[in-house]
């Protein structure tokens, strides 16, 4: 197989009749990795989850001139679970509920294109936009039928944002990284603010309040010195990460986050997690400038008028323009999109602050409701509620088997998620497909633990001949990876 998709590689290049060694390069690089995932199946997984949180193709168009890779993430994905059905029998995994669920929002989507209420096109755009992104989210979905496919996800995430992070810190010592690199651990040019490789410090610092949790259990679970030591070192920077972003929103995120995995800890991984904390923080904020801080610091004073800056004024305006739309649009909103192109005339008929340009509702929940009304926002809420019930019978079904190392990293996933879902109250939805792709693995968490455990025993059984905690289905290793 290796030989052929060789040969392959090699017909790829005379047929492209250009000699351009960065062209070859990448066409072995291709090769490489077509036969790589074709033999582990996870490192595709693995690659998405990295494409996305550090927005890869993006930043390779714009710093390197490179062919958009995210083009071929969905085929090469596709192809690749189909080949692995059609030669090893792998079947994948199909979230029914996660799909019924996409199928409902782009159904509400498409109908608000019919009732929008400034531009119908800008609501098409935003329906192909979710589609893509619940395709791919979907097909990630599908790789959770391989054993480790869970964990393979959590890692690349937390790994993957602790290397940028490590980057920005870099940086911080004064150190210039070489080429276009620093488009991967981006510092704002006004602000001094660490936004990472998507240009938008909250957005970011999102990304990392999801990571920490996990990386924190991580690393109450590690046996030996070089786990210890590996999640030690990413727990520390995705705390600077944080700290640098300078986000009050992901600050307050996190600690609802924290809150959340600290209640599931036992006595001793209470202590052990304050102390890493607290070890960690210190560390990172060594790093951070008074700047940061100074800016922290006036969490506690934004309830008072004294204490509102633009950028809580601005969030301010936004809000009260979404609760005029609400008052106008209460049931169907105006259509997805079209928040931005009322903004202006609403916000200057209330005397609200003015930027030259739409602004968006800098809140997911506001931004479904104003869009796509209450039957938009209740349907959105049972699909975050889907969510919350899969992460929490995942948590139950694996503390039943005792497997508690299991049983943490879905506390940990839940609390990751709580606070993604926290931070997104004061952001909207620009960069959607991570979220997406971590609901549709929560909601799908329990069946995917189930298919994870062993098998029952027969002591196990009640005398009904049921099994007490779930109906485990009978388990099948083929080959090396996977479980069905």
């Amino acid at each position: 197989m290796l030989l052929g998709l060789g040969v392959l590689a090699a017909g790829a290049a005379l047929a492209i009749g250009d000699s351009s060694l960065d062209k070859l390069l990448a066409l072995v690089l291709f090769g490489g990795l077509c036969a790589l995932t074709l033999r582990y199946p996870l490192v595709a997984l693995s690659l998405l989850i990295v494409m996305t949180v550090s927005n890869l193709s993006s930043n390779l168009i714009l710093g390197f001139g490179a062919p958009s890779v995210a083009k071929l993430a969905a085929p090469g994905m596709m192809a690749l679970l189909i080949v692995r059905l059609m030669f090893w029998g792998d079947r994948p995994y199909v979230g029914w509920l996660s799909l019924w669920f996409f199928c409902g929002l782009l159904g509400l989507k498409l109908f608000g294109a019919t009732y929008a209420a400034d531009d119908w096109s800008k609501t098409l755009k935003d329906c192909s936009d979710f589609l893509k992104d619940a395709i791919v989210a979907l097909l990630a979905l599908a790789f959770l039928n391989y054993r480790n496919g869970f964990q393979v996800v959590v890692a690349s995430a937390a790994l993957t944002v602790a290397f940028i992070c490590g980057l920005g810190l870099i940086q911080v010592l004064g150190v210039d990284l070489p080429g276009a690199f620093w488009l991967f651990a981006r510092f704002g040019e006004y602000n001094g603010r660490f936004a990472g490789p998507i240009e938008d410090e909250n957005f970011f610092a999102v990304v990392v309040v999801f990571c920490i949790p996990l990386a924190l259990a991580q690393l109450l679970e590690a046996r030996n010195t070089r786990g210890v030591t590996l999640w030690g070192l990413t727990c520390a920077l995705l705390f600077f990460g944080l700290l640098a972003t300078q986000s009050r929103g992901g600050i307050l995120s996190l600690c609802v986050g924290l809150c959340v995995l600290f209640a599931q800890l036992s006595r001793g991984q209470k202590v052990g997690a304050v102390v890493a904390s607290i070890l960690v923080v210190i560390a990172a904020s060594f790093f951070i400038g008074d700047e940061a801080f100074e800016r922290l610091a006036t969490l506690g004073s934004l309830v008072s008028e004294e204490g509102v800056d633009k950028s809580t004024e601005g969030r301010l305006a936004s809000w009260t323009v979404a609760a005029e739309i609400f008052r106008s649009y209460p049931w169907m909103g105006v259509g997805a999109g079209n928040f931005n192109l009322l903004y202006q005339d609403i916000a200057l008929e209330k005397g609200l602050i003015f930027r030259g340009e739409g602004r968006s509702t800098h809140s997911l929940y506001l931004e479904v409701l104003t869009e796509q009304g209450l039957i938009g926002l209740m349907f959105f809420l049972g699909f975050l509620a889907a969510a919350a019930r899969g992460v929490w019978r995942a948590n139950r079904i694996a503390h039943a088997a005792g497997d508690r190392r299991l049983a943490l990293q879905m506390a940990a996933f839940g609390a990751g998620l709580l606070g993604y879902l926290t931070g997104m109250a004061f952001l909207h939805d620009a960069y959607p497909r991570f979220l997406w792709i971590v609901l549709v693995m929560a909601i799908e968490a329990d069946g995917v633990v189930l298919a994870t455990l062993p098998p029952p025993k027969e002591g196990d059984m009640s005398e009904e001949g049921e099994d007490e905690t779930a109906p485990v289905p009978s388990l099948l290793l083929t080959g090396d990876m996977r479980v069905s």
